[in-house]
């Protein structure tokens, strides 16, 4: 097939990005693939990002550069600009990691008629001593937690229907979440970007913002504050409008096991609930513990406390 019939949007979320913005928008623009344009939207940097960024608009056609009126964050940042894509297909960008040159080649050889393509990825401070991100991705273990939106290709019809966002979990979740709920998620078996790891990153702000003063963790940590944590989270509203949009829209036919979990999740304060929880995640370990490498029957059944633990998905 012949596959660069398909044009491609590049959507990147930038925010005082001035350190490592070269080198993304650099790996970004010697893609074998053709890159259709690239989508930069500054969220009101007090740094040279947007002059960083306005400079490589003036040398490159495809690139067209925007600045919110307003700091929008990154969530409604993304929305947003993803909202200005033409191509076919969208890939979504972080200003400080490095794309691998076949990166939008093989996942737009891959994708199908699915509504996501992602692909493992490198993590880590240094590149050459990054170690492997492989996540799970059926729709059970989706439920907890979801990938990293830099290493998304998606559709754009897929991204441009309303109903695929969420303002209340993280985007690329939400995101996650309605494409199990439509034509569904592919994955590419290689690593094709590295995720830069340090301090500055949107995740680790995040982090700080939740858990300011939070001590090394021990072994026993999540299995002595799980089950607290885990009740204290059934309690926030972004954790019952989830679960209940899921339950509402999964039945006992296409989705029984994802519908049953759910139903458990909303089952606030109930030890039994939480058991049988414990149970579901002992029974699929291999396909739910986020960590393939390191799933087993005991990080299985204990699955729930460790998720609970230090969780910030329901905050936003």
């Amino acid at each position: 097939m012949e596959t660069t019939r398909y044009t491609v949007s590049v959507v990147m979320c930038t925010y005082n990005g001035e350190k490592y913005l070269r080198e993304q928008l650099d790996s970004i623009l010697t893609q074998t693939y053709p890159i259709f344009e690239i989508i930069i939207q500054d969220d009101r940097s007090t740094d040279s990002t947007f002059e960083i960024c306005r400079e490589y608009e003036s040398q490159h056609s495809n690139i067209r550069l925007y600045e919110n009126k307003i700091n929008l964050g990154f969530n409604h940042n993304f929305k947003s600009a993803a909202m200005k894509a033409t191509g076919d297909f969208v890939a979504f960008s972080d200003q400080d990691d490095i794309w691998f040159p076949t990166k939008i080649e093989k996942q737009i050889a891959a994708i199908g008629e699915h509504d996501i393509c992602f692909t493992t990825h490198l993590r880590g401070v240094k590149q050459e001593e990054s170690h492997l991100v492989s996540p799970q991705y059926t729709f059970l273990s989706n439920l907890f937690q979801g990938f990293a939106g830099h290493t998304m290709l998606l559709r754009k019809e897929f991204i441009q229907q309303e109903s695929s966002w969420t303002d209340y979990i993280i985007y690329d979740w939400a995101l996650i979440i309605s494409a199990h709920l439509g034509r569904g998620i592919i994955r590419v078996e290689e690593p094709l970007n590295w995720h830069r790891s340090h301090e500055d990153s949107a995740a680790s702000e995040l982090h700080r913002k939740f858990y300011p003063h939070e001590k090394e963790n021990t072994n026993y940590e999540p299995l002595l504050h799980g089950p607290s944590n885990y009740f204290k989270l059934q309690r926030k509203e972004n954790w019952k409008k989830l679960y209940q949009h899921i339950y509402d829209h999964t039945d006992k036919i296409k989705f029984p096991l994802e519908h049953k979990t759910c139903k458990l999740l909303l089952d606030e304060g109930k030890w039994t609930s939480l058991i049988r929880l414990c149970f579901i995640c002992l029974k699929h370990y291999k396909t739910i513990y986020p960590d393939r490498e390191r799933a087993n029957k005991t990080r299985g059944v204990l699955y729930p406390f460790i998720f609970a633990y230090h969780n910030t998905n329901y905050d936003l």
